[in-house]
């Protein structure tokens, strides 16, 4: 997600790509409006920043970071952020706290043979394959989808989930954690991935690659989708962030070079990880809506969630129009 999406400053051809959205001048007047967005490693504000993405916009984004889509979650229900982006886990447990947030638009991944997410061990474990890990400590945040897809690894190797101990820790914390041996594996992503393989001290067990969508949203507060302003700017922000990473798509020596840039990674690092995620705008599907379903069903046999949810309710579908427009599909 974050190193398919990055690019150095572009030019004309990105002008010709990023067209205003549904904000136009039929809408409302937008003028002093404020579009709180939240962000992980700062990947959303470096494609709009390196793209210029919204120029022309008539209202203001205010930019925040947080460490996982669980805190933007938090945030979102607190009120300080509007629209936040995340994979799709969290939004599973928002749903059954009750949490007022909505999926309104969706990335799905491309290429089932590649993903940005990777088990990773310290480079002196004796551990060569999943199947090992019966009784050892892995460090994953809980909620999130790198806990998924450990879920999806595990049971493909025959090793029951409750035969490991989890350390719940955030990604940052993991890696560090993975780096210093303090825990037999972890579960993490691009670029900490690339980071720790870089640092000589982890290597990568296996990807994630064919266990899971690659899917990421972007929420928005109930909130902010009752004031017509305000959703009214989310339309605009969402078609101008699918023609942005349209362009990107086509262009992915430049988004390794701002991943080397950025995170301070080597070149053929920065180029393997922007390999690793191949993504494609999509409006929220049918197919979406199930695999949100399959997922949090398997939350609930675990014993991770206490009901079974229908998942379809925290999607809404007013922003299929401008996705489906922005990606170049015809419905």
């Amino acid at each position: 997600m974050v190193a398919a999406l990055l690019a150095t400053t572009l030019t004309g051809a990105v002008a010709l790509a990023v067209q205003t959205g549904a904000a136009g001048a039929a809408g409302p007047n937008l003028s002093g409006v404020t579009l709180n967005v939240a962000d992980q490693f700062k990947q959303y504000q470096t494609i709009f920043n390196a793209t210029g993405a919204l120029k022309g916009a008539k209202y203001t984004v205010n930019w925040s970071d947080f460490p996982s889509g669980t805190q933007i979650i938090a945030a979102e229900t607190g009120g300080s952020v509007d629209l936040g982006t995340m994979a799709e886990t969290p939004t599973i447990f928002a749903q059954a706290a009750g949490d007022p947030v909505k999926v309104v638009a969706a990335t799905v991944g491309a290429n089932p043979k590649v993903s940005p997410f990777a088990l990773l061990v310290p480079t002196g474990s004796a551990v060569t394959k999943v199947s090992q890990l019966r009784g050892k400590s892995i460090a994953v945040q809980e909620g999130t989808v790198e806990q998924y897809l450990l879920m999806q690894m595990l049971a493909k190797a025959k090793v029951p989930y409750g035969t490991v101990t989890i350390d719940n820790l955030t990604l940052i914390n993991g890696s560090a954690a993975v780096q210093n041996g303090k825990v037999d594996a972890y579960l993490g992503i691009q670029p900490l991935v690339g980071l720790d393989v870089q640092s000589g001290k982890a290597r990568v067990l296996t990807t994630a690659a064919g266990y899971g969508m690659l899917l990421n949203y972007l929420t928005a507060s109930q909130s902010a989708l009752d004031n017509p302003k305000k959703k009214a700017a989310i339309a605009d922000f969402v078609q101008r962030f699918y023609n942005a990473g349209n362009y990107l798509r086509q262009h992915r020596a430049l988004a390794a070079q701002t991943y080397v840039k950025t995170y301070g990674v080597s070149p053929s690092v920065a180029t393997a990880a922007v390999a690793s995620v191949q993504v494609k705008g999509s409006p929220i599907t049918k197919q979406i809506m199930t695999y949100q379903q399959k997922e949090a069903a398997t939350f609930l046999r675990l014993g991770l969630l206490t009901s079974k949810l229908n998942t379809t309710g925290v999607f809404t579908l007013p922003f299929n129009r401008q996705i489906a427009a922005a990606a170049g599909l015809t419905g």
